[in-house]
């Protein structure tokens, strides 16, 4: 039989799960929000500074927004150290081989990239938020006295250095997400059968190549001068 204690553990470790499954919904729907706004950028100024007006016309909201975005963040990589150093102290028996465990480059490095993820969250909002990066761009008005987000974004990515930074973060959010949404789908038990695991592991994939490529388009286009 199970002690109580036994039993509060698993109870703990399944509300953690779930915790951080919810918190990794949030953080997806984000950056899936997130990215459709940013590729405004490729209709031209008047339509990314049009975006950027409506949300500083809505400061409030936006900055509701980015508090529970910072917080899911927060979240998401505390529940995911505190579940991998539970499962770590609670294996009682040490194999001598591993061979027979089945594991990915991405699954096994969630915790790293979650982190690398969260310090350019706050770079990124350090950047275009605060303008503490390159405070030389910020603040422009375009000629509608709006924020000219446009010109900041090309005078910005146009330095190799900050675009560099981005596209290595980038690289850790889609090597993150590749196996964050399958693991979120077992997580809920939406995936059941041998058939659907592999469905779900192809869609985790081409869903993080494909958010992963539309955020690195953006300063890949003006470092290649394709926006300037």
């Amino acid at each position: 039989m199970y002690k109580n204690s036994e039993i509060n553990s698993n109870y703990s470790i399944v509300g953690k799960k779930i915790l951080l499954g919810f918190s990794g919904l949030v953080l997806l729907s984000f950056v899936i929000v997130h990215l459709l706004g940013n590729l405004s950028v490729f209709a031209g100024q008047d339509a990314i500074n049009t975006y950027a007006h409506f949300l500083h016309k809505n400061a409030k909201i936006l900055n509701i927004g980015r508090a529970f975005f910072l917080v899911n963040s927060i979240m998401h990589v505390y529940l995911s150290i505190s579940i991998t150093l539970t499962n770590r102290s609670a294996r009682q028996v040490q194999y001598i081989s591993k061979n027979n465990i089945r594991t990915t480059f991405a699954a096994s490095t969630m915790i790293i990239s979650g982190i690398v993820i969260l310090c350019f969250v706050i770079f990124h909002l350090s950047h275009f938020t605060f303008g503490l990066v390159s405070p030389e761009s910020y603040g422009l008005l375009d000629s509608k006295q709006r924020f000219d987000v446009y010109t900041m974004i090309v005078a910005d990515f146009s330095n190799i250095y900050i675009s560099l930074i981005y596209f290595f973060a980038l690289g850790c959010l889609g090597l993150h997400l590749s196996h964050a949404f399958f693991s979120v789908c077992q997580t809920f038990s939406i995936i059941s059968t041998k058939e659907a695991i592999n469905k779900f592991i192809v869609t985790s994939q081409v869903l993080s190549i494909l958010i992963t490529l539309g955020y690195v388009s953006i300063p890949f286009s003006i470092v290649f001068k394709i926006i300037s």
